[in-house]
């Protein structure tokens, strides 16, 4: 979602249905009330599953990302990827 969209919805209060919600990006899916439960589970559960450290590394490239050049980002990629690499193969920094 846009800052003017936000903006928008944010200062008036309006209302955003379901559908509105999921196509400007507001939320990732709709579901029925009765899959709710089983849906929040779900992700909550791959969201836990995820290698700690894997979250870690990826939380960071993401916030960073758009300060970053294009190079800057594949450079900051292939150090991420390289210590993981090192701590999946138990050789640490």
């Amino acid at each position: 979602m846009g800052y003017g969209r936000a903006v928008e919805i944010c200062l008036t209060g309006r209302f955003v249905h379901a559908e509105e919600a999921v196509a400007t990006g507001l939320a990732n899916v709709a579901v029925p009330v009765a899959e709710l439960d089983a849906t929040v589970r779900e992700l909550a559960a791959a969201l836990l599953a995820a290698p700690r450290d894997a979250v870690v590394e990826t939380k960071t490239l993401l916030r960073g990302a758009g300060d970053r050049t294009y190079d800057e980002q594949r450079a900051a990629e292939r150090a991420s990827q390289a210590r993981r690499l090192r701590d999946l193969a138990g050789l640490g920094e």
